[in-house]
């Protein structure tokens, strides 16, 4: 069983990193389609596949804690933007919000919910990879340099995945 998990998060690593290249080069589709398969790994890989993407999303964004769930309208008051969304972008907004925060006992919280709920686990998990391709897209054509999203995308496996020491098996 171990040995499947770390093949399927490997996979998933490598997945990942495909999505947020081709996000970053603007073929959002191609990308999108590898967060469907992301969305449908294991439950164990999945959990390190979004912890990897959340890290990613909050290294690339500027938005921390509230900023993910709240906005500001014209008028300069505070407008809770989850109440259009969809349920599965509510999901994704409340995880990038306890993970940019720091919040990490609300994050497995949530994310621990969805991976029980076979009703909801593939479509909101397949909304927070969607959102880790939006933000590839964004920043690549930003930066104009695609390697450097790519980059950060290596960083956050070091980080939150895989150990440097496993690079080398």
């Amino acid at each position: 069983m171990l040995e499947q998990v770390d093949e399927q998060t490997e996979q998933g690593y490598v997945l990942l990193q495909a999505a947020v290249a081709e996000g970053a080069l603007g073929d959002v589709e191609a990308a999108y389609r590898r967060a469907e398969t992301l969305a449908g790994l294991g439950d164990e890989a999945a959990v390190v596949l979004v912890r990897v993407a959340s890290d990613f999303v909050c290294r690339l964004s500027l938005a921390q804690g509230p900023d993910w769930t709240t906005s500001t309208d014209e008028d300069g008051n505070q407008v809770n933007i989850e109440e259009s969304s969809p349920e599965e972008r509510v999901f994704t907004r409340r995880m990038m919000a306890a993970r940019s925060a720091g919040d990490a006992e609300t994050f497995e919280a949530l994310l621990g919910s969805v991976c029980a709920d076979p009703r909801r686990r593939r479509t909101h998990l397949q909304d927070l990879f969607r959102l880790t391709v939006d933000e590839a897209e964004l920043h690549g054509q930003r930066a104009r340099r695609p390697f450097t999203v790519v980059r950060q995308m290596t960083n956050s496996i070091l980080k939150e995945g895989l150990r440097q020491e496993d690079w080398n098996r």
